[in-house]
């Protein structure tokens, strides 16, 4: 559950990504910086009874692999020791990609729950645009793919922080946005709606502007299809995702910022 959690969690930040769609594939960083790290408690509904299931943690590194300087993008997903009882979840998900033009090198992705594992990797060939990806979950035999995506086509950690850097602009009610992400040998297409600014508190009860937004999601993965997913992003230059909250296929999940530190800009959408 943390895993299909923070996928969501993945996919809606990718929020702030109007101009994604509208050619802009090459952004100046202003928004993130070495160090950063933003942690969220989620918690998991099933009939009646709500459960702090676990946290989810996104980190930024700064790191030379294969003789180059990148960005090293992390994710995790882990369900608190007293959860592990029910369904133990340990989740990893590892993104490359160069600092100047965004561009993923390399994606890794591991995740457990409950038992079952998959393991998947990407190697990104910009120059041809192919994405050449090899996926084995449990005693299943390891799958080979070629993927051909299209401009503005990321990995679900690399997606979250190029997007972060785009600038809102014009945005209407009620608009309709597409946003292309790959997961394992799959690209898929999401719908994301702009609906205004509201005021939102975070796991400790601050206050933040916000910018709302919904998704709807791709059905046959974890979601109905019919259902819109809801997050509040940080009105300022962070834009940082303080509370979201999805309807999937087994109850209902809801994710509060717990702690971020390291931001690149101070945090004025904070009401004092």
């Amino acid at each position: 559950m943390i895993s299909r959690f923070l996928a969501i969690v993945v996919f809606l930040s990718l929020v702030p990504g109007i101009e994604l769609l509208r050619g802009q594939c090459t952004v100046s960083n202003t928004v993130f910086r070495d160090g950063e790290q933003v942690e969220y408690e989620v918690s998991y509904n099933w009939g009646p009874v709500w459960v702090n299931a676990g946290l989810v943690t996104f980190s930024v590194i700064r790191e030379t692999k294969d003789g180059k300087e990148l960005w090293h993008l992390k994710s995790t997903g882990k369900t608190y020791s007293s959860y592990d009882f029910f369904f133990k979840v340990r989740d990893y998900y590892d993104s490359w990609i160069d600092p100047e033009t965004f561009r993923a090198a390399s994606f890794q992705r591991y995740i457990y729950e409950g038992g079952y594992t998959l393991v998947n990797s990407m190697r990104f060939d910009h120059e041809n645009r192919q994405v050449f990806s090899t996926t084995k979950s449990n005693n299943n035999p390891v799958r080979f793919d070629t993927l051909k995506p299209g401009p503005c086509t990321f990995d679900m950690i690399s997606a979250v922080y190029y997007t972060r850097c785009l600038e809102l602009t014009n945005l209407k009610p009620d608009e309709r946005v597409p946003v292309n992400v790959m997961i394992d040998d799959s690209i898929y297409h999401i719908y994301i709606r702009f609906l205004g600014r509201e005021m939102v508190k975070d796991l400790d009860g601050d206050m933040y502007r916000c910018i709302k937004f919904s998704a709807k999601m791709v059905e046959g993965t974890i979601f109905r299809g019919d259902e819109d997913v809801l997050v509040w992003v940080t009105d300022d230059r962070n834009r940082i995702p303080v509370y979201i909250e999805a309807r999937i296929l087994v109850g209902t999940v809801k994710a509060y910022l717990k702690e971020m530190k390291g931001l690149r800009n101070p945090v004025t959408s904070l009401v004092k």
